[in-house]
């Protein structure tokens, strides 16, 4: 893109883009470049392909290579169109929040597909909401329930709120309180869920640049060995959970044992589900 009196279409910019991302190792360089143009462009995929042709102005050439200086400095591709996509739903992102993973995707289906006979009103509390996204999607697609959102960050908790009201849901609450030092008021949920940070900070600090420099720190780790939200959630679960109740945690590769081992001592029969790779990844309680 260094002529600067060249006409550059959507097609031209599609091949050099695919080309520079390559030289730079950037992951998926083509559909990297159709993101950012379908961002800058406010098109769909397959309109880049049917306008082809389409020239860019200069305001759009200039908001594209901004975008790509962006990328090319490991920035997520999710932080600068601000935007992805969790089960069908649309979740505006920024720096403040943690972006969506696969595994968490994993997670609802697997509460969905466990809630999906219930019949009962159920009331259900997200620890550690970030972007919302969990909370979001049991509110849509568990129905009659009613979903009581938590997180120590305002700003993640405006992200939520936001996105609930993009995605017109409205049963839902928002809530900024620290998991650590709430009092639930002897309130009792059907079901808990949480993503919470269980990245060991010695792993944490072996990441990959675009997790490292860019994603919200205290979203991923726990700055210890990983596993103090699980040591806390076992301490008052019992006390917010109905004696019916169910708990659905996303955990970390390695944890299980670990985890089993923290629960059983304050009482729970434990399980878990392993995810696509064969990890266990869902550590669940087994109601008896």
């Amino acid at each position: 893109m260094a002529k600067e009196n060249k006409i550059w279409t959507i097609i031209e910019l599609l091949k050099w883009g695919n080309e520079y991302f390559v030289e730079k190792k950037i992951e998926s360089p083509r559909l990297t470049m159709e993101l950012l143009l379908c961002h800058v462009l406010n098109l769909g995929r397959i309109d880049l392909y049917t306008r082809f042709e389409q020239p860019l102005n200069e305001n759009e050439l200039s908001s594209l290579k901004s975008c790509i200086k962006r990328k090319v400095s490991r920035e997520p591709i999710q932080y600068i169109i601000g935007k992805t996509e969790f089960f069908g739903l649309n979740i505006s992102l920024d720096r403040n929040v943690l972006i969506p993973r696969p595994e968490t995707e994993f997670l609802v289906n697997f509460i969905l597909e466990n809630e999906k006979n219930s019949e009962e009103k159920l009331s259900v509390l997200d620890i550690g909401t970030g972007s919302g996204c969990i909370s979001l999607a049991l509110a849509k697609f568990l129905n009659n329930s009613y979903i009581t959102t938590i997180d120590n960050s305002e700003s993640a908790i405006n992200a939520a709120r936001k996105n609930a009201e993009c995605n017109s849901i409205g049963n839902v609450t928002f809530q900024q309180k620290d998991i650590f030092s709430t009092e639930f008021d002897g309130n009792s949920f059907d079901i808990i869920v949480s993503n919470p940070p269980y990245i060991p900070l010695k792993e944490y600090l072996t990441l990959e640049p675009e997790v490292l420099e860019y994603e919200p720190r205290q979203a991923l780790t726990d700055e210890s060995d990983g596993l103090t939200f699980y040591r806390r959630f076992a301490d008052i679960f019992g006390n917010i959970l109905k004696s019916d109740g169910k708990f659905y945690l996303e955990i970390g590769f390695g944890q299980s044992d670990s985890i089993m081992e923290i629960f059983q001592k304050a009482g729970f029969v434990v399980e878990f589900s392993k995810d696509y790779a064969g990890i266990d990844r869902i550590a669940y309680n087994i109601v008896i």
